[in-house]
């Protein structure tokens, strides 16, 4: 007797293939031929491949120059170290008198007086902060 195979026709392409080889897709939510299966995978796949193109240009902002040739991680800090430091509060001064100034901690905040001549207090009197005169 002959081994005969039901064809069935795919309800998504109109291709014929072997009943056997039908699988249920779970993203057509049919039953479909293998043909559709395997153009299944390669849509994801490049569907992954556009998202995952996306995620990076949207992390690179858009005002951001392209970095030249030859950058590395220690470009990347030295300039993340640059930007930080130009972030830090500057030390508000005021002078009062001759030898007196009114000075904001950059740290904390505190306003306080301090000497010049004789350099007193030394520190932030709230939080021991060193102070920085330039």
């Amino acid at each position: 007797m002959k081994n005969l195979t039901v064809k069935a026709k795919c309800r998504r392409c109109g291709r014929e293939a072997p009943a056997e080889q039908f699988v249920l897709h779970h993203q057509y939510r049919m039953m479909v031929c293998p043909e559709c299966v395997k153009e299944g995978k390669q849509h994801t796949n490049v569907h992954y491949e556009l998202r995952k193109q996306k995620e990076l240009e949207a992390k690179q902002k858009p005002d951001e120059k392209p970095k030249p040739a030859g950058w590395d991680a220690d470009d990347e800090y030295l300039e993340r170290a640059a930007r930080q430091q130009s972030k830090e509060p500057k030390a508000e001064i005021e002078r009062i008198s001759k030898d007196m100034i009114r000075y904001k901690c950059q740290k904390c905040s505190y306003r306080f007086t301090y000497n010049t001549e004789k350099k007193i207090p030394a520190r932030c009197p709230y939080c021991s902060r060193d102070i920085q005169l330039t």
